[in-house]
């Protein structure tokens, strides 16, 4: 079923087993996930969030402070437990896409490298696909060129909320994306209007746009005709397009909200 304003996840499931972040781009002015820790730590003093936020000026900001799982946490084998989604996004009899990492950027400079290993080395030998989303490009690129038998398990995705940050993340992704990597680009928040190139359309296998989320008196709104541009430039390249929500509680317009498509498996 639908969401009555049109939304639509498009995982089946998030992990997380590490916290903490900070601010790399205007996209994270709002971020959700800081909005959360910061709720959560306040409200249940989860041990994982406390002191990884500070409030300011009405907003949870990350301020940088990491923390990881301890090493004997039952999180840490939830990939491999979980039987997977009832009725899985991509259809029935297909594999469960794992969000990993939602809450914070995996790749952050400063993430032991030993603690990435572990979280996508859970997820390769699970039944399912991860899906890791970055904006962190270089360091990701730099990962997954050495773990080619992983290209069945992961999709690999970066941020862009607006021509600017997709032009700067996407040449670190091009070569992945040439050696046969499934590559994706989340325009989420959405802040102004993205062109793609020939060999973007060429070589990605989906696109993701969604509108700010948060408290109306801070989001910046999406204007619907952004959205439409991306959403043209993807169907005239045969690429699959998902409009996943309008800024706040705004309903999707009724041309776009069919447009909720993911890539064949």
């Amino acid at each position: 079923m639908r969401h009555p304003l049109g939304r639509r996840w498009w995982w089946d499931g998030t992990w997380n087993t590490v916290f903490g972040c900070k601010p790399l781009t205007p996209g994270c002015l709002n971020c959700y996930a800081a909005r959360c820790a910061g709720t959560l730590q306040t409200a249940t003093d989860i041990a994982l969030y406390v002191g990884t936020t500070d409030l300011k000026a009405g907003r949870y900001t990350f301020n940088g402070e990491l923390r990881v799982l301890p090493p004997g946490h039952p999180s840490w084998t939830f990939p491999r437990d979980w039987k997977g989604a009832a009725n899985p996004v991509l259809g029935p009899g297909k594999p469960s896409l794992l969000w990993i990492s939602d809450m914070s950027e995996l790749f952050l400079p400063g993430r032991p490298m030993a603690v990435i290993d572990r979280t996508l080395g859970m997820v390769a030998i699970s039944d399912h696909i991860g899906l890791v989303l970055t904006k962190c490009p270089n360091r990701l690129a730099a990962y997954f060129h050495n773990q080619p038998r992983w290209r069945s398990k992961f999709w690999l995705g970066f941020s862009a909320e607006r021509q600017i940050e997709f032009d700067q993340r996407w040449p670190a992704l091009r070569t992945l994306a040439k050696r046969g990597w499934p590559i994706f680009v989340s325009i989420a928040p959405m802040l102004g209007l993205v062109t793609f190139p020939r060999d973007f359309l060429d070589l990605c296998i989906w696109v993701i746009c969604s509108g700010e989320q948060g408290p109306s008196a801070h989001v910046r709104y999406m204007q619907p005709n952004w959205a439409r541009r991306v959403r043209d430039q993807c169907v005239a390249a045969g690429v699959p397009f998902f409009l996943k929500q309008m800024t706040g509680k705004k309903p999707i317009p009724p041309d776009l909200v069919m447009y909720q498509q993911f890539p064949k498996v």
